[in-house]
């Protein structure tokens, strides 16, 4: 082939790879100008594969407001397939963790969820204490018991939480964040906040003020809700819009952004593996200042209120969510299997042949690797073994202390095996 066809061939390519490619409403504006940039915005307005949305979006102290909507662009199409596909893959490698230790692995993700959850907001709070709480569930004195107990129901019954009303994300609101909330950040609407709420910048400029009046609060999340529910709408696609809704009006003075992750979560447990939306917020702070620039530009005049960049991020997010929980139960299922075969040695050079501490040494290493520090408690032991708790309070007696960690929750003491003692 002559090299002029070649290059012609390969740009013609680029071209169609480049086309396939999603560009934002608002750097089409720049590259482009205004005419070509209404010319586009109509397009893509009025195209088959668009949707039209309810809620119409203002950018702050500017003049157009533009009706909401979102494409199928073949990028979006494309990462639909994509998190589908990686959830099938966690889902199968979440089978492959002992049943023993999935509710310790839950339990750690919840951790992780909640205090990153709190870190994006700056709200002050130790995993230690999150930790208390989670063990200690019926003390409903403890700092975060509440949203404990919520986060605790998506992980046991990921099918129960549907929210259709105002009224509901304000008892949801009461239920797991207003006792964090200062006296003068209270809600003092008949649901919502019934005076105005802006979004500043580092330099106190203001970037967004929130939908107002009450009543208007009121219209547009229950508008965003229908759509949260609308099965028409493949579920990550409608849980990546009511997010940018639920954060584009702002319902409450404060924890609207702990509030919209737990509603996330929680629609996103129902498709996808609870384990899976419980790293949401992990990857949303990771990814904090990318998140937020999306909302912003997603709001700016000169995005036409084309919500579909804000879409696809999200759902980027989702896919990084899954990817970070793929990564973090892989490595462990890994080393699990290399420590069994250590362990198998050990057994041998040690002449440890009764089955029962075998087993009880096995759960101390399955402990040691998928509790995330937690442990494993006598009454879990027994309960796994299903042997009595004489035989099984013989057998533990013949494990040397030095070869154990001991982690004390309350009055409980779990415990872990020290890798090292393999080596």
């Amino acid at each position: 082939m002559h090299y002029f066809e070649h290059h012609r061939l390969y740009s013609i390519e680029a071209d169609r790879r480049d086309s396939m490619k999603f560009e934002p409403m608002y750097k089409i504006y720049y590259k482009k100008g205004e005419d070509e940039w209404k010319r586009i915005l109509d397009n893509r307005r009025y195209s088959e594969s668009s949707i039209v949305l309810p809620i119409a979006i203002h950018e702050y102290n500017r003049r157009h407001t533009y009706t909401a909507f979102f494409m199928y662009h073949p990028e979006l199409v494309n990462l639909l397939l994509s998190i589908e596909q990686k959830k099938h893959e966690f889902v199968n490698l979440a089978q492959r963790v002992p049943l023993v230790m999935l509710w310790h692995v839950m339990n750690g993700f919840l951790s992780s969820e909640i205090k990153a959850s709190n870190d994006i907001e700056g709200v002050r709070s130790s995993r230690r204490e999150i930790q208390d709480a989670i063990h200690n569930i019926d003390n409903k004195k403890l700092r975060f018991s509440s949203i404990i107990t919520k986060y605790k129901t998506i992980l046991e019954q990921p099918r129960r939480f549907i929210y259709t009303s105002s009224s509901d994300i304000r008892r949801l609101y009461d239920d797991i964040i207003r006792d964090e909330i200062s006296k003068k950040n209270q809600p003092d609407g008949a649901i919502f906040r019934k005076d105005s709420v802006d979004i500043v910048n580092h330099q106190d400029k203001i970037i967004h003020r929130g939908t107002l009046p009450e009543s208007s609060i009121i219209q547009e999340i229950d508008q965003a809700l229908m759509i949260l529910n609308n099965d028409d709408i493949q579920l990550p696609i409608r849980v990546a819009i009511f997010h940018y809704y639920f954060g584009y009006i702002h319902p409450f003075y404060d924890g609207n952004g702990r509030t919209n992750r737990f509603i996330s979560t929680a629609y996103l447990a129902k498709h996808f593996h609870p384990l899976i939306a419980l790293r949401l917020s992990a990857v949303i702070k990771n990814n904090k200042k990318q998140y937020y620039d999306t909302f912003k530009m997603t709001t700016a005049e000169i995005n036409g209120g084309d919500i579909t960049n804000f879409v696809m991020e999200f759902i980027s997010i989702i896919e990084k969510t899954i990817d970070d929980a793929i990564a973090l139960l892989d490595k462990r299922i890994k080393r699990l299997e290399d420590e069994r075969i250590k362990l198998k040695a050990f057994f041998e050079s040690h002449q440890i042949t009764d089955q029962v501490l075998q087993n009880i040494y096995f759960l101390l290493l399955e402990a040691r690797l998928f509790s995330l520090g937690a442990g494993i408690s006598k009454a879990e032991i027994l309960k796994a073994c299903n042997k009595s708790r004489g035989t099984i309070h013989n057998r533990f007696k013949q494990i040397p202390n030095k070869y154990l960690d001991t982690v004390k929750q309350g009055r409980t003491e779990s415990y872990m095996l020290k890798t090292s003692i393999l080596d």
